[in-house]
């Protein structure tokens, strides 16, 4: 207990999720710039830095949900074309940050960073392909380094007897997520991103609970892929609030989108394979070695289940209260 006292207080998921350079372009040569990267206590904080050729105004600064906001009015007296964006730090935060850049004719670029020294030039024209892997690669990161996520995940595999159920659990859940990122991100339903956060940790500790008892770790088939299609729906609000914090590019709607999407699946399909691949390791290894590893997993789950909750829940009733 008190070991996992100790370690479970720096333990928040998404608080990695990248930063985020936007660049909105008023004419040729004026620019409203924000950066917003996570807030987190004693980490390394990446830092945008900006053309030679362009001067900033002083920045204004603003705390916004579990972020820091800072805006600019820049001034580029050569434009954008051909001027280069850079983000320091991001090695020793281990983040990503992803740069947009929107022009006063309607252009759009957009790129990620994931290490110090990567640099941007602004070309003439973007590439739809480029947008397409950027989003991709930041769907990869984004389930692998989402604690919450790969928790639930693991629990479909501890559920799953065979590889059939696992198949089918899997792919309700891919379904039901897909399904709200698509309509959030699109607009045709709204973001709900007060509650999703709580609701997604209570998915987790539902799974938990019914992997504890015995009687489900006997009859395994009673899986109910409609629970798990309704805990993808959840878990889907999720992801797209975290999309909606980086933007999608208005000249590639769509293919960003998808490609985020494809990357979720990618990093989950990546996940559950090394983790099917270890327990069957351990389970050659020693035939006692299997069933510890799953106990271990299960209170794993459960016990970052119920914290999550209760923290959680205590930001919804401080936030309530401050609003009344």
């Amino acid at each position: 207990m008190l070991l996992v006292a100790m370690v479970c207080s720096p333990v928040f998921a998404h608080k990695l999720a990248p930063s985020l350079l936007e660049v909105e372009g008023q004419s040729q040569q004026q620019f409203e710039v924000m950066w917003r990267t996570p807030a987190i206590s004693g980490a390394v904080s990446p830092e945008p830095v900006f053309p030679d050729s362009c001067g900033l105004e002083e920045a204004q600064q603003q705390a916004v949900g579990t972020s820091m906001e800072w805006h600019w009015s820049m001034t580029c007296p050569e434009g954008l074309e051909g001027q280069t964006f850079k983000v320091l730090g991001l090695t020793a935060s281990r983040t990503a940050a992803l740069l947009k850049i929107d022009l006063a004719d309607g252009r759009s670029y957009s790129q990620l960073m994931r290490r110090d020294g990567q640099a941007y030039t602004v070309p003439k024209e973007a590439g739809t392909l480029a947008v397409v892997w950027q989003y991709f690669v930041l769907g990869i990161e984004h389930i692998l380094i989402g604690l919450d996520h790969l928790l639930f995940v693991t629990g479909l595999l501890l559920l799953a007897a065979t590889w059939k159920q696992l198949l089918v659990t899997v792919t309700a859940f891919t379904v039901g997520h897909s399904v709200t990122l698509v309509c959030v991100s699109l607009g045709i339903i709204p973001e709900v991103a007060s509650w999703v956060e709580l609701a997604i940790a209570a998915t987790i500790l539902y799974l938990a609970l019914e992997l504890s008892y015995q009687r489900m770790a006997r009859h395994s088939g009673r899986v109910r892929w409609p629970v798990i299609a309704l805990f993808g729906l959840i878990h889907g609000l999720g992801f797209a609030s975290v999309l909606d914090e980086l933007g999608l590019p208005q000249n590639d709607i769509v293919a960003g989108l998808v490609a985020f999407n494809i990357g979720i699946e990618v990093g989950q399909l990546i996940f559950v394979a090394s983790l099917a691949l270890l327990l069957a390791l351990l389970g050659k290894v020693s035939q006692q070695a299997a069933p510890v590893a799953r106990s271990v997993a299960v209170y794993g789950m459960g016990g970052m289940a119920v914290f999550w909750c209760l923290d959680r829940a205590e930001g919804l009733l401080l936030s309530s209260f401050y609003f009344f």
